[in-house]
């Protein structure tokens, strides 16, 4: 374990803000007629969460794995198996029965918490064979819709009460996700309670200060690390107000900016590009934003040309750009206080380093293209039980991170491209060895390879070409793809070669 300066972290923050601001608004749902929930309503709703916990016999050390879409529900959850002493284990509820039984088998949670919808749609999973062996139900009325088995329990059969949180003590795990690195495979990622509370603050000291009376609009699915970190644990721990949507796309985004005076929000280049279409033939005058808005970009690499494009629609200043992984939590960012350099990244946050090497390992100059390595305490020692992968990518105390970058004169990070077999496809991580294993299963493909074009727009497009038997068709290659893959994994183009015309080729 890593030793840090902190002794308190974010929860012990967010139980300090119910005591001394107990009526704050802590969240604030757009989707439910603007359903709001102070900070003391926020603590209670957690510590009943606690309590449903207790009741199935959740104990310090377990692992409760959250399958839940944003909303209150996730975040009284997530905190309340923190305050239990067990461990989150967090998961895109997004996956497909082929997707969640990969990680589910990895995680081995012993509880799963998720909907009634999702309980259904992997019901085969959630069994003790891959190490569950209870589920809670949500969002089921007091009669579920469908029977549930002896292995689940509706929420709403619960008594409600409320059970007190338990401090953390020390740096426990307070996250397990998933990542890619194009093995093929997903691989277990651990973060610490005061690492990723050091990760906030560290942010924290390049923005604009923040607190109570601050807004931080949440459309980031928080089941990510970058959405976790900056949208969830950042805001808590500093008594801001969460204004939470999943139906930003239906929105105006100038008016829920200005309307509630946001200070800080985060968007993926995909949505900032979809903005700056609807934002350009948007009428009438510039709508007051707060005079310290800032608006950042993670998830993939946003061009300049486009983060000054919806500054410029939107009267405040340009999107700022931020640099993380699942293995980092963010980790370099471009600070809002100080100079902008166009199209950087930014510079490392207090207690993270980093180097730009070439292939042999050597320091590059300034201005010279090389991979990016970093560490620091709130970057993970190795992924959880993965040698092959640890020493691929763990190596000398450093994460080499397959990012090619370069550095100008001040030391800010400027990126390139990605090295390693996956990509970014609308801010979610994809592995091309993944996709091509899943093309592999047609008994009539041979070989399959998969590969990232961008668009004229920088837009990641992914495409898969197949060899195999004469009769292969893209509908049935399409269709075994998602069978077992999410949608954004999927391949805007497939294109077939027959054998049959290989062979002839050759000759």
């Amino acid at each position: 374990m890593k030793s840090l300066s902190y002794k308190e972290g974010f929860l012990h923050r967010l139980v300090g803000f119910s005591e001394s601001f107990p009526d704050h608004v802590a969240i604030r749902n757009l989707d439910a007629e603007d359903e709001t929930v102070t900070y003391r309503g926020l603590r209670i709703k957690a510590e009943e969460c606690n309590f449903a916990l207790k009741n199935l016999g959740v104990l310090p050390g377990d692992k409760v794995a959250v399958i839940l879409p944003n909303g209150v529900e996730f975040i009284a959850y997530y905190l309340a198996i923190i305050g239990r002493g067990a461990t989150p284990v967090i998961l895109n509820y997004k996956l497909t029965p082929f997707e969640m039984s990969s990680v589910i088998s990895i995680a081995r949670p012993t509880l799963v918490v998720t909907t009634e919808t999702l309980f259904e749609q992997h019901s085969e999973t959630f069994q003790p064979a891959y190490g569950v062996h209870h589920s809670l139900v949500l969002n089921t009325a007091s009669e579920p819709s469908s029977h549930l088995p002896d292995n689940a329990t509706a929420e709403s059969r619960l008594p409600r009460q409320a059970e007190p949180l338990l401090l953390p003590e020390g740096n426990p795990i307070v996250s397990v996700q998933f990542t890619y690195r194009g093995t093929g495979k997903p691989l277990a990622v651990s973060h610490r309670y005061l690492d990723l509370t050091q990760s906030s603050d560290g942010l924290h000291e390049q923005f604009h200060l923040q607190g109570v009376g601050s807004v931080h609009l949440v459309t980031l699915p928080l089941y990510a690390i970058f959405g976790l970190s900056v949208m969830m644990v950042f805001p808590l721990s500093v008594g801001a107000t969460l204004l939470m949507t999943n139906t930003l796309l239906n929105r105006d985004l100038a008016e829920v900016l200005s309307q509630h005076q946001v200070t800080f929000a985060c968007l993926v280049p995909d949505v900032i590009r979809y903005f700056n279409t609807r934002l350009a033939k948007r009428k009438g005058a510039l709508l007051p934003m707060h005079p310290q808005l800032m608006i950042y970009s993670g998830g993939s690499h946003l061009p300049a040309d486009e983060a000054e494009k919806l500054g410029r629609l939107l009267g405040c200043n340009p999107v700022l750009q931020g640099y993380g992984l699942t293995e980092s939590m963010p980790v370099i960012v471009q600070s809002s206080i100080g100079k902008v350099h166009r199209g950087a990244m930014g510079q490392p946050i207090r207690n993270v380093e980093l180097r730009v090497v070439d292939a042999q390992g050597q320091d590059v100059a300034t201005g010279r293209i090389g991979e990016l390595l970093i560490r620091g305490s709130m970057v993970i020692d190795g992924y959880n039980d993965a040698a092959d992968a640890n020493a691929r990518f763990f190596r000398d105390g450093w994460l080499h991170t397959g990012d090619l970058v370069w550095r100008d004169d001040d030391g800010h990070v400027f990126f390139y491209c990605q090295r390693l077999r996956i990509s970014k496809i609308k801010a979610q991580m994809v592995d091309l060895t993944e996709i091509e294993s899943i093309a592999l299963k047609h008994p009539g493909v041979v070989r399959a390879k998969a590969y990232i074009v961008p668009d004229n727009k920088e837009v990641n497009v992914l495409h898969l070409c197949v060899e195999g038997s004469g009769d292969l068709t893209q509908s049935a290659i399409s269709t075994l793809l998602s069978r077992y893959l999410s949608g954004f994994k999927l391949p805007r183009t497939i294109e077939i070669i027959s054998l049959k015309e290989e062979i002839h080729a050759s000759k």
